[in-house]
C-alpha cells in the first residue's frame, strides 16, 4: 500500500495514542492482504503480502464493494465487520470465504480499524487456507481413527464370541515364541487342563514326542507361506489322534498363528462321533462313508473297509473317496456337484476299486450333510446284486442327473 498523503498523515497522527494497540493487532494477524475501504464499503486500494491463491482472486477487487467479493453465506460477516468498525473504530476478527478462479473458496480472517475520525478503513486479512486444510485433514483423520476403532472393537467382539463358542479346540499362538496367547474352552477340554494353565505355555507341549517335530514344521510352513496348512498329530495325555490346521493370523501389533484341532476317533476317524451312530454304522451290512466338501474321507465303517479291501482303517481316512469309489475321479466330482444342489441322490450304480485290484459293482445312495460353513457328504454303498421290490438290475452308471 502506497504512503499516505500529508492530510492523511494528520489523520493518522490523531491515532498516535493507539499505536501500541495497533502494532499488537498488526503483528498478531500477520496479514497476507490489506484493503483500504471507504465509508460505502467499496475497496479503494489493495496491498498483498501473500502469494497464491490470494493474489489471483484479488486482481479485480478495486472499485467493488467488499461484501461482493465474498461468498453469499459469509456476506453477513462482512456487514458485521463494517458495522463494528463504524461503531467503535475497531472490529474483532471474522473469517469469510472468497470464491477463487482456481475452483476452491479461499478462507481469510479479517480485522478492521478506522484510520482517524472520518478516515478510511484499513482491513487486514490472513489467508487461512493452510489452517483450514490442516483442520480438514485432522477431522478426516479423527473420523478415520474412530471408524477403525469401532471396526476393530466389533471385529474383536465377533472374534471372541466365535472363538469361545467354536466346538473345535482353537489356540492362538505367538508366531515368535510359539507360546499360547489365547485358547477356547474346547481346547481346555481336549488337553484336560484348566484354560489358564494353557496360556503362556509352548503350543507343542501337550503333544506326544513323536508329533512335535511335524507340528513345528507346520508352524514354520504357515509363517513362510502365509496360508493354512495341516497335518495329523498325537496328543500326549489323554492320548488321542488329532488333525491340526495352522493359519497365519494378523493382529494389530504382530503376526500370530491360529491353531485348530479336530479330534480323530481311533475307531472311526471321525471328530466327536455319536456313540449310538457309531454302533449303528458298525453293525450295518452296508458300507457307509462320510467325506468333507473336497471328498476326503472323514469316516468309514467296517463294511466299507472290507468292500474296498483296505488293510487298516487309518489308511482310508484323509484319502479321497475317488481312490476307491467310481470308475473315474470325475464321476464322484459330478455327483458331489449335483448333491450341493439336490441334497439327496439314490440308486446310482458304479464300482468300488479294491486295493487288491478287484472291481465290485455297487449301488450308491448319497446325501449332503452340510451344516453352517461345514460341508460334508454321506454315502451308503451296497453291492448291486441286492435287489429290492420295484427295482431292476440294470447297470446305471454313477450319473448325477439320476435322482
Amino acid at each position: 500500500m502506497s504512503a499516505p498523503a500529508a492530510d492523511e498523515t494528520g489523520k493518522l497522527g490523531a491515532l498516535s495514542s493507539l499505536a501500541p494497540e495497533l502494532a499488537e493487532m498488526l503483528v498478531s494477524i500477520a496479514s497476507d492482504i490489506a484493503l483500504v475501504v471507504d465509508d460505502q464499503g467499496v475497496i479503494q486500494r489493495i496491498a498483498l503480502g501473500g502469494g497464491e491463491p490470494v493474489k489471483t482472486m484479488a486482481d479485480d477487487w478495486v472499485g467493488r464493494r467488499f461484501a461482493d467479493t465474498v461468498t453469499a453465506d459469509t456476506r453477513r460477516k462482512v456487514e458485521q465487520l463494517l458495522a463494528d468498525v463504524a461503531a467503535t473504530g475497531l472490529s474483532r476478527a471474522r473469517q469469510v470465504n472468497h470464491p477463487s478462479p482456481l475452483g476452491l473458496d479461499v478462507p481469510v480472517a479479517y480485522s478492521a480499524v478506522r484510520l482517524g475520525l472520518g478516515g478510511p478503513l484499513l482491513v487486514v486479512g490472513r489467508d487461512m487456507s493452510v489452517v483450514s486444510a490442516m483442520q480438514q485433514r485432522l477431522l478426516h483423520a479423527q473420523a478415520e481413527m474412530e471408524r477403525e476403532y469401532w471396526q476393530r472393537r466389533q471385529s474383536e467382539t465377533r472374534y471372541q464370541l466365535l472363538f469361545q463358542i467354536a466346538t473345535d479346540p482353537v489356540l492362538v499362538v505367538d508366531a515368535g515364541s510359539l507360546n499360547v496367547i489365547d485358547a477356547n474352552r474346547a481346547a481346555a477340554r481336549l488337553f484336560g487342563q484348566p484354560l489358564e494353565q494353557l496360556i503362556g505355555k509352548r503350543a507343542t507341549l501337550p503333544l506326544h514326542d513323536s508329533s512335535r517335530a511335524a507340528v513345528l514344521e507346520l508352524f514354520a510352513t504357515a509363517k513362510a507361506n502365509g496360508r493354512a496348512v495341516d497335518c495329523e498329530a498325537l496328543i500326549e495325555a489323554p492320548q488321542r489322534r488329532v488333525r491340526i490346521s495352522v493359519t497365519p493370523l494378523r493382529t494389530e501389533s504382530s503376526t500370530a498363528l491360529l491353531m485348530r484341532l479336530k479330534t480323530v476317533d481311533p475307531q472311526w476317524q471321525v471328530p466327536e462321533a455319536n456313540h449310538r451312530l457309531v454302533a449303528l454304522m458298525g453293525l450295518s451290512p452296508d458300507a457307509i462313508v462320510i467325506t468333507d466338501g473336497e471328498g476326503r474321507v472323514q469316516m468309514a465303517n467296517p463294511a466299507f473297509i472290507e468292500l474296498a479291501q483296505i488293510d487298516a482303517r487309518t489308511a482310508v481316512v484323509g484319502g479321497l473317496l475317488s481312490n476307491w469309489l467310481g470308475a473315474t475321479a470325475a464321476e464322484l466330482d459330478r455327483l458331489m456337484k449335483t448333491m450341493r444342489e439336490a441334497l439327496i441322490s439314490q440308486r446310482l450304480t458304479t464300482s468300488v476299486r479294491g486295493a487288491a485290484g478287484r472291481l465290485t459293482t455297487v449301488e450308491v445312495s448319497a446325501v449332503c450333510l452340510s451344516e453352517n460353513d461345514e460341508e460334508a457328504f454321506g454315502f451308503i454303498v451296497r453291492p448291486a446284486y441286492v435287489i429290492r421290490a420295484g427295482q431292476t438290475s440294470g447297470d446305471e452308471r454313477l450319473d448325477p442327473s439320476i435322482h
